[in-house]
């Protein structure tokens, strides 16, 4: 039990980490509107908040939820976060029975939760494409991003198979990774779960953003 409560905290850990790096549109000091990793950003929020104002935080939040030209990405993030929030509920609720979920947003893919996180992301940066254009710096990182969740999923998977052998191997072959898309039984799961990643980074790259401002 203690051992599950390790693995339980280091993979959020892990997890919050990884999304630290993902970039966000923010107000900016004195020069306008420019992006951030949200690791700094949230280091300034807490230590402007210790100094007793936060004089960017009503136009970070305006930008976030309200402004009109970053609808897409908004509502990207809106449906992944839905998708993580679903998983987080289906996990919590049916984790206490120890036995290994096959239902709901889980019979869909493997690791929903890593799903709707990503889908967040990519919400995320369509909102600073559509303000800044195509930036390298933010699509690696969310490369690193995507690796990382899918590292942790093996983490998972291996303790899964060990817990619930058959069963679970079963559950593997007939139920997709992390993308809802079935991988060709000829490549390697991870290399095809990152073969779609690289896809989703070539439409970062090449997608002309800006037009989103004037939907």
């Amino acid at each position: 039990m203690f051992k599950e409560k390790v693995r339980f905290v280091f993979k959020a850990l892990i997890t919050a980490l990884l999304f630290s790096l993902q970039s966000i549109v923010y107000g900016g000091w004195a020069i306008s509107v420019m992006a951030i990793p949200l690791l700094p950003y949230l280091i300034g929020i807490i230590n402007e908040y210790m100094r007793g104002h936060n004089p960017n935080l009503e136009r970070d939040v305006y930008l976030m939820l309200l402004a009109r030209e970053f609808i897409v990405g908004r509502l990207i993030a809106i449906v992944g976060f839905a998708i993580f929030l679903v998983a987080a509920f289906q996990f919590l609720r049916e984790r206490k029975e120890a036995r290994l979920i096959r239902t709901g947003l889980y019979s869909v893919v493997r690791h929903p939760q890593y799903l709707g996180i990503i889908i967040i992301t990519i919400g995320l940066n369509v909102m600073v494409f559509t303000l800044f254009g195509n930036q390298l710096k933010p699509i690696c990182l969310w490369l690193v991003q995507v690796a990382g969740y899918i590292g942790l999923a093996k983490y998972e998977e291996r303790h899964l198979g060990k817990k619930f052998s058959e069963q679970f191997r079963n559950y593997k072959n007939a139920v997709p990774f992390m993308f809802p898309i079935k991988c060709p039984s000829k490549i390697p799961e991870t290399l095809f779960t990152l073969l779609i990643a690289f896809i989703i980074t070539l439409i970062f790259l090449i997608f002309p953003f800006q037009l989103l401002r004037i939907l």
